[in-house]
């Protein structure tokens, strides 16, 4: 009859010291015993299993392991007067406290997987992403060009919002206009999106059906300024009051 697979781990209790060593591998353990280190008297359970102790010697597991005891004949002065000597069986020594200290629980796996390449991976790819999303916020807006600045204004019925630079360079002003007429006054110098979006919503309150807006800017324009009016103009498609929006540059290529 074939014997049953042991189990991975057992614990170990040394009696003579009164020791126990918990999770110790089954091959550690057939090794003691080869070994004389553990002996036949000491006691064994699977680990992580409320059962019984068991002497090593009544474990079929490691009957193999167990050394036979030496027998070794020593002469005594009755030998030599012609008497008979008396055997001595060599008893095997104490087993020595181990430094093996098995860190793991029973009912834990072998294998355990290292997190710390894991923690450093998603570190590097978060960076990345940071400095990504940060150049991106600066680049141009990347739209394609016209070939006339006159097609921006060739509905009447569109709503144009025109963001350009001041003389300085680096301030911005907004302007709002409807088709082809000029901005009206309080409506060409708006000087952020939030006020840009108030003028916007004055003009949608007088419409009877919602029209195109369009956002005109120039080439060179960081493209988070047309980014911040999009989420906006997002938002009032979503709710109808808008039927399109596009941005586009507001010069014709140079020749």
């Amino acid at each position: 009859m074939a014997i049953a697979k042991p189990p991975k781990t057992f614990d170990v209790w040394f009696v003579a010291v009164n020791t126990v060593y918990r999770a110790v591998p089954y091959q550690v353990v057939a090794d003691w015993t080869q070994q004389g280190r553990l002996s036949p008297a000491d006691k064994l359970r699977p680990s992580g299993v409320e059962v019984p102790w068991k002497a090593v010697n009544e474990w079929s597991y490691f009957a193999d392991y167990i050394p036979r005891p030496a027998v070794s004949v020593v002469a005594s002065a009755t030998q030599a007067e012609g008497g008979s000597a008396m055997p001595v069986v060599a008893i095997p020594e104490a087993p020595e406290e181990e430094a093996l200290i098995n860190s793991r629980r029973p009912g834990e796996e072998d294998d355990e997987v290292d997190m710390i390449p894991l923690i450093d991976i998603s570190m590097v790819l978060l960076v990345f992403f940071i400095m990504a999303s940060a150049a991106g916020a600066l680049s141009p807006v990347d739209v394609p060009d016209m070939r006339y600045a006159g097609d921006l204004v060739a509905d009447p019925e569109a709503i144009t919002i025109s963001i350009q630079k001041k003389p300085n360079g680096e301030e911005v002003y907004y302007t709002v206009r409807e088709g082809t007429n000029p901005p009206k006054k309080g409506l060409d110098d708006l000087a952020n999106d939030r006020d840009t979006m108030e003028a916007l919503d004055q003009l949608l309150a007088e419409r009877t059906r919602p029209p195109e807006v369009r956002i005109a800017c120039e080439k060179d324009l960081p493209s988070d300024r047309v980014h911040e009016l999009a989420k906006e103009l997002k938002r009032r498609f979503d709710q109808r009051k808008i039927n399109s929006y596009v941005a586009t540059v507001n010069e014709a290529p140079k020749q």
